[in-house]
């Protein structure tokens, strides 16, 4: 009994230690909630505009002044480009683009205003597209900033700031052309064409190298080694802009239990007012080795303690089997005398 006792206890400690290894750890998704505005909210945040040359436009706002003060409120107007692959805003405070281009100076100036705490008002913005203005995309932003009386006339800075993107059409000779920088599969922030577990990490990386802006949209299927349908994933289902002259970064997850093989994912993305096409596919392995291992490991130890509880069952067939001569010769002289 107590050897059998060890050698259950062997066998469940192994199976524990095996189960635990080829668990993946628990990732944390922290989402930040991030109040750009400080203080000021502005609706809508983002405009579209399709413009024809020489023609003027009116967007009306709404901003709130959403502090506890009285706050007045000046404006600037400033062109802006992506900052990184992830679709963020870098703003332009160099004034370096032509007239032709240059949203700044196409916005007429807004006259100072002032809003009491949690009160709102319309600010009408009025964009003028220059006769020469270059067809295709042009973007910009226009800002608010709000500072209280009593900290404008002190000559502190500015307390509060919040801007509203415009993106602007201008009708002519456009070139809607987006095509694909990359594909791949990520583990964390490295490409890898082989995985423990899930999740498995999809980065679309896609390029416009046209003269307006673009929404790629589309899904990733995944198809396991005998072609069965494993998971679909949407690819800038939020319907992000990839600017001109930049590169935008989509990423997507696959979580999905007990996934071993090779695996083949297949992106399919539309976009532009021709659905232009935009396809690719790349491999990847996903191996669960630690519990591969850790199976093997409590195969051998079972094996191993079989194959020695044999060994200890056959001698002790072989010593009974020696000893039985010995005992009926003995029973013989124990009834002789």
């Amino acid at each position: 009994m107590k050897l059998f006792r060890k050698i259950f206890v062997i066998i469940a400690v192994v199976f524990v230690f095996g189960v635990f290894m080829s668990k993946p750890a628990d990732a944390l998704d922290p989402n930040p909630a991030a109040n750009a505005a400080q203080g000021i909210e502005i609706s809508p945040a983002l405009v579209e505009l399709n413009a024809a040359r020489g023609q003027t436009y009116n967007i009306n706002l709404d901003v709130m002044n959403v502090t506890a003060s009285e706050l007045n409120y000046t404006s600037s107007a400033d062109d802006f480009g992506a900052a990184d692959e992830s679709g963020s805003p870098k703003v332009d405070l160099t004034g370096s683009l032509p007239p032709t281009a240059s949203i700044k100076t196409w916005v007429q100036m807004i006259p100072e205003f002032t809003l009491k705490s949690r009160k709102s008002t319309v600010v009408n913005v009025q964009i003028t597209i220059p006769d020469n203005a270059e067809p295709g995309g042009h973007y910009g932003v226009v800002r608010f900033s709000g500072s209280a009386p009593e900290v404008e006339d002190s000559g502190v800075g500015l307390a509060v700031s919040a801007g509203v993107l415009i993106l602007i059409r201008v009708d002519g000779v456009i070139n809607e052309s987006a095509n694909l920088a990359s594909f791949y599969t990520a583990a964390g922030d490295k490409q890898s064409g082989f995985f423990e577990n899930s999740p498995i990490k999809f980065v679309t990386r896609i390029q416009n190298d046209g003269n307006i802006h673009v929404k790629p949209t589309g899904t990733i299927e995944v198809h396991d080694m005998f072609g069965g349908l494993v998971s679909t994933i949407p690819v800038n289902a939020e319907k992000g802009n990839v600017l001109p002259s930049s590169i935008r970064r989509f990423e997507g997850d696959l979580n999905k239990d007990w996934m071993f093989g090779r695996y083949t994912a297949s992106l399919m993305m539309g976009y532009g007012t021709t659905g232009q096409a935009i396809t690719a596919t790349t491999e990847f392995w996903v191996i669960p080795y630690k519990l591969i291992l850790a199976t093997l490991f409590i195969s051998a130890t079972v094996i191993f303690i079989l194959i020695r509880l044999i060994k200890v069952y056959n001698n002790y067939i072989i010593r009974k089997a020696k000893n039985e001569p010995k005992i009926k010769k003995q029973k013989r002289r124990n009834k002789k005398s």
